[in-house]
């Protein structure tokens, strides 16, 4: 769990412990996204033995139709990968700032 420091040396005032808050707050929501996302992944893989990337590269070719089950398949995939990016985002902004 993230935490927050906070000594005589480096106050926060209101407004910056209120954005650091936030930001904390959408990282674990962003967290929490993608474990439910992985959750379906790993669901609609072992029923269809087949990884979701793989999945994902067949269902964007045309290859497996467009039955509800891989519409939604397909659905988490991209959310999973929209996630997992906002997470690379943002640890990448964290190092630049380090």
């Amino acid at each position: 769990m993230n935490k927050i420091v906070l000594t005589k040396d480096n106050l926060l005032s209101p407004a910056q412990f209120k954005m650091m808050l936030d930001q904390m707050t959408v990282r674990n929501l962003l967290f929490d996204d993608i474990l439910a996302s992985l959750r379906e992944l790993v669901a609609y893989e072992n029923k269809y033995k087949m990884d979701s990337d793989v999945f994902y590269a067949r269902f964007m070719r045309g290859e497996l139709g467009d039955d509800l089950p891989f519409i939604m398949w397909a659905g988490h995939y991209e959310a999973y990968l929209e996630a997992k990016q906002e997470i690379a985002d943002d640890l990448a902004e964290i190092a630049l700032t380090a």
